[in-house]
């Protein structure tokens, strides 16, 4: 039997806002040679360089929510496109070095602006307390799925 749509169905609402915040940030990334995933990794990435932080695909898995495999083919996809140099690491093989290209660095400063703007979009019309609320609340949901 066919569950009925009810007005409380947080399934429906938190899946409706995943689907509509990537498919806006892939169609303004279009002139970009880039996905939404894709430009989330090179910002994990780039931020992690900047940290002088490890890199390893377990590393970038877990920080992404992804799997190894899934995490390996953007890093290829990256690569393919020209946003970054990979090296194998000094220690073994499950290490390894990026390198950011000129590419990757103008566009990472684009996509922050990019992201930001989606998100000003979901919070459109909240007031500053609605927008505490609403962080608080999804950070609670995170932390019980994690």
């Amino acid at each position: 039997m066919k569950k009925k749509f009810q007005e409380f169905d947080y399934n429906f609402y938190i899946r409706g806002i995943g689907h509509n915040m990537r498919y806006a940030n892939d169609q303004s990334l279009t002139g970009y040679d880039i996905t939404n995933q894709q430009a989330r990794l090179l910002g994990e990435i780039y931020d992690r360089l900047e940290s002088k932080l490890e890199i390893s695909r377990r590393i970038l898995s877990e920080a992404m929510g992804l799997s190894g495999p899934s995490v390996t083919s953007l890093l290829n996809g990256l690569e393919k496109k020209g946003f970054i140099i990979r090296h194998a690491g000094n220690e073994d093989g499950r290490t390894m070095q990026i390198e950011i290209t000129d590419k990757a660095q103008k566009l990472v400063d684009e996509t922050e602006d990019i992201f930001a703007g989606t998100e000003e979009k979901l919070l459109d019309d909240f007031s500053e307390e609605e927008k505490k609320i609403f962080l608080k609340l999804l950070k609670k949901a995170y932390k019980n799925l994690s």
